[in-house]
């Protein structure tokens, strides 16, 4: 009887498939003893992997007592290492928390005492970078660094360090049901702090095998990665699979567009996993110099992309394939297939997943009628860690509540209208935010829009647009303000504009809209006195 498939035996039967075959290149060097002499540091095959994660997790288990169900926190950047852990964690049991490398030490802190992770692994740039103290992070009772032991300060455990004595070990996977927590991946809190959304063995599994199934992915293609392995999309993609499929990784620290482009012609890629903003900047980097003739897939998610974009990028080679998903459905919900894409819309519901529009009371909504988008299937999380009000509320009527409006067209195709929180309840009046600065960005000086809403004594809320104007261009709020005025209703119209240098964003390129919201309560600025 063959062995049922786990992320904890991932790694041993892609050993078993792929072999000496590489998985995973860096951009520099890092030569693990562990290794062996021989080993060029850059390059990490199939083999190596279960090596690594057999001794990883032996190492974790008898000499630091990791056990099944312990939390495991990383703050990394696109690195090897990422998967290392996973899967050395998925071995015993335990759950891998991927934080974002952009926190700071208070919200890492946060995090932390959230999740009850006591195990933790950075690296020395990002350290010294975001945390710097670690007393700043008390709940941490291990420390540990990736890179070259020469390398890592005094204080912090080395993966050399923790591999000594471990070098030919093996450890038998735990056995993990479908519903067993694997990973908690904390949301972007684009509206408040961030939740951590538990995901299981058959999450990642199931939105993982899905996906390398659909696109036909194989032992042949080369992805180039530069979004962020700490953010689900990232992850599934590049780490789970990457395993199941037999598919190799050129790992980015950080986006770089000429790196990227170079990356693809020199290692023939043939798949690119992106976000719309990433894909407007590598544009501008004059991909027509590069041969991009072996690309086979442009990934996109997290907002949607303009048609004329999705030509110049298919005019090199290769399919536009643009999905819908939640950190919490890990995360695809829908794609919109090359083969019969609908401009506008996010797709259609993905084989397995159930989506339904429902209003507020729970009713379904017909088809072109807006509402909540709702969904079942085994994508979808088993719920926020050690929350049970929260958890119980986005389960409402026993569907999962997305937080996102919009609705179904005559042929099955979701439109995305707006996220529920970003709505702008004003005067009896629903402003979707979307919409209105959908509209501002036809002014010809606006670079970047977000809208929110301001408290009003008698409206509840009315609207406030942040604007990034483009490099070179001059204009004052007021003559914004009027512009708004001549082009927009007056129910949406903002009824101020604030200019800012730059918009504060996540590491997935979306606007923190928070982080405007407190500014406005920060600098006491508000609009009670406007009409």
């Amino acid at each position: 009887m063959a062995e049922k498939l786990t992320v904890g035996n991932l790694v041993d039967r892609a050993a078993r498939k792929f072999g000496d075959k590489r998985f995973a290149m860096r951009e520099t060097p890092v030569r693990y003893k562990f290794f062996g002499e021989g080993h060029d540091g850059m390059t990490m095959t199939f083999t190596d992997a279960l090596r690594a994660a057999n001794m990883a997790a032996a190492a974790m288990r008898d000499k630091y007592g990791v056990k099944r169900g312990d939390r495991i926190a990383t703050v990394l950047t696109n690195l090897p290492e990422v998967g290392l852990v996973f899967l050395a964690a998925a071995r015993l049991g335990a759950i891998v928390v991927p934080f974002n490398f952009m926190l700071k030490a208070e919200e890492i802190q946060r995090a932390v005492n959230d999740c009850g992770a006591r195990f933790l692994i950075t690296e020395p740039e990002l350290f010294a970078l975001n945390i710097r103290d670690k007393s700043k992070v008390p709940d941490i009772e291990t420390w540990a660094m990736v890179g070259q032991a020469d390398t890592v300060p005094e204080g912090f455990l080395s993966l050399d360090e923790i591999a000594e004595g471990f070098e030919n070990a093996t450890v038998d996977p735990v056995p993990l049901e479908k519903d067993d927590p694997v990973a908690i991946f904390y949301t972007s809190g684009t509206t408040g702090f961030p939740k951590g959304a538990t995901l299981t063995n058959r999450n990642l599994l199931s939105t993982a095998t899905l996906s390398v199934r659909m696109l036909r992915i194989g032992r042949k293609d080369v992805g180039v990665t530069a979004l962020p392995l700490a953010h689900i999309f990232g992850f599934t993609t590049s780490i789970i699979g990457g395993f199941y499929s037999g598919a190799s990784g050129v790992l980015m620290r950080f986006f770089d567009p000429e790196k990227a482009l170079k990356y693809m012609e020199e290692n023939r890629a043939t798949i690119f996993c992106g976000v719309p903003a990433m894909y407007n900047v590598l544009l501008q980097f004059h991909p027509e110099k590069y041969d991009l003739s072996s690309m086979r897939y442009w990934l996109s998610g997290a907002d949607a992309m303009p048609v004329e974009q999705i030509k110049r990028l298919e005019a090199f080679g290769g399919k536009f394939i643009e999905g819908y998903g939640l950190v919490e459905t890990s995360p695809i919900i829908s794609v919109n297939p090359y083969f019969a894409r609908r401009a506008g819309t996010v797709g259609i519901p993905v084989p397995g997943v159930k989506l339904r529009v429902m209003d507020e009371g729970g009713r379904f909504q017909k088809r072109g009628r807006v509402g909540e988008f709702v969904v079942k299937g085994p994508n979808v999380m088993k719920g926020y860690w050690g929350d049970e009000e929260r958890t119980a509320e986005a389960f409402k009527y026993g569907w999962f509540h997305t937080g996102d409006m919009g609705y179904r067209d005559h042929l099955g195709y979701l439109h995305f209208v707006d996220r529920e929180k970003d709505v702008v309840k004003s005067g009896g009046y629903s402003v979707f935010s979307r919409e209105v600065e959908e509209e501002i960005l036809l002014n010809p000086k606006v670079h970047e829009v977000a809208l929110i809403g301001a408290p009003h004594p008698t409206k509840g809320e009315v609207p406030v647009a942040f604007v990034q104007l483009k490099p070179g261009e001059t204009a004052t709020e007021e003559e914004l303000l009027e512009w708004c005025r001549e082009h927009i209703a007056a129910y949406k119209c903002p009824r101020m504009v604030r200019i800012i240098d730059e918009m504060p964003l996540t590491m997935t390129m979306k606007v923190l809209k928070r982080e405007l919201r407190r500014r406005l309560e920060v600098e006491g600025i508000g609009v009670v006195d406007q009409p």
